[in-house]
């Protein structure tokens, strides 16, 4: 009689399985000094991820990106004829073609509301010390009572940021100048004012950011700042964060919420925009942005473009088969 063949017993495989080899590779990165998962933070300071604020407006957000801001006023776009509109709008162009695709930028438009001495601050006109003195302080009073009056107390600010990878600070010190200089002359084509916004007016706007709950006033100074050890984001940041809600965040004692917008039309108006920032409340805005190369842009709109057109024939075979 033939032997029946005995059962294979169940042993066990040799080496790793797949759980305990991911924890080997966990290992060892971290005895690398290579450990790459990032430490959750506990603080409202460490949530907010900049690495530090310059004296001149230059803020190391990692270890090799740097950005500056330049803040710039509005243009009576509605009441100029169409050629002067379309002359603004080429110019435009011009501002937004001049970032090659090693320069990030953003479009951060602020609306917020401001306790009064803030919204005095804004219109501070200096005296010279002539006689057109008392000329200078009844036009800052007007220009003040009109912001109060008209805008419920809301202050609307436009800024551009724009970054770029750098070894270090003086290289991005270098080559940051030089891209402000040519931002600044590309807003007086179009017809508007633009300033550079040093390490101070930036954490300004930042603490305006992040406590539009309690508009309390932003008291900072680099040499304070200095002697007390502390850092920029002890003088910036709300009492704490909370964002375990699936829709929105919080903010010290205030609610927010962020909406993506996927606008999918034949024909994008200003108009949009500017009915937004008409809302006399706390919003901003921002549109991040960075140029492409030509060659990378043209496959991208060919491949863009053979979808649509498969699109368009799938819907057309589709009720004559029906």
């Amino acid at each position: 009689m033939k032997k029946k063949p005995q059962a294979r017993e169940n042993k066990p495989k040799a080496g790793l399985n797949f759980s305990e080899k991911k924890r080997l590779r966990e290992l060892k990165s971290t005895l690398a000094g290579n450990d790459k998962k990032q430490e959750k933070p506990d603080t409202a300071q460490k949530t907010i991820t900049f690495k530090k604020m310059y004296r001149d407006g230059i803020c190391q957000v990692d270890s090799d990106y740097y950005t500056k801001m330049v803040e710039f006023y509005d243009i009576n776009y509605d009441l100029l004829e169409i050629e002067d509109q379309g002359e603004i709008l080429e110019q435009y162009s011009r501002l937004i073609n001049y970032f090659d695709p090693s320069i990030r930028f953003e479009l951060f438009l602020f609306n917020r509301q401001v306790n009064e001495q803030t919204l005095t601050d804004q219109f501070d006109i200096p005296l010279q010390g002539d006689d057109f003195d008392d000329i200078r302080e009844e036009y800052r009073l007007m220009l003040q009572k009109q912001s109060a009056k008209g805008n419920n107390g809301i202050i609307k600010s436009k800024y551009l940021i724009f970054g770029i990878q750098c070894k270090g600070y003086r290289e991005a010190k270098a080559k940051l100048s030089s891209i402000e200089a040519d931002v600044i002359k590309n807003f007086l084509n179009l017809g508007t004012h633009a300033k550079s916004l040093d390490g101070k007016e930036r954490l300004r706007i930042l603490h305006e950011y992040f406590n539009q709950d309690t508009m309390e006033a932003f008291r900072f100074s680099f040499k304070e700042l200095s002697e007390s050890g502390k850092s920029v984001k002890d003088y910036i940041a709300p009492p704490g964060f909370d964002f375990r809600y699936p829709s929105r965040f919080k903010s010290g004692k205030m609610y927010g919420s962020v909406h993506f917008l996927d606008i999918i039309a034949p024909r994008f108006n200003d108009e949009l925009l500017k009915k937004l920032l008409d809302i006399d409340d706390n919003l901003t805005i921002t549109m991040h942005m960075q140029t492409m190369d030509p060659v990378k842009a043209i496959k991208m709109l060919k491949g863009a473009l053979t979808n649509i057109q498969k699109m368009k024939i799938e819907e057309q075979v589709r009720p004559a088969r029906a």
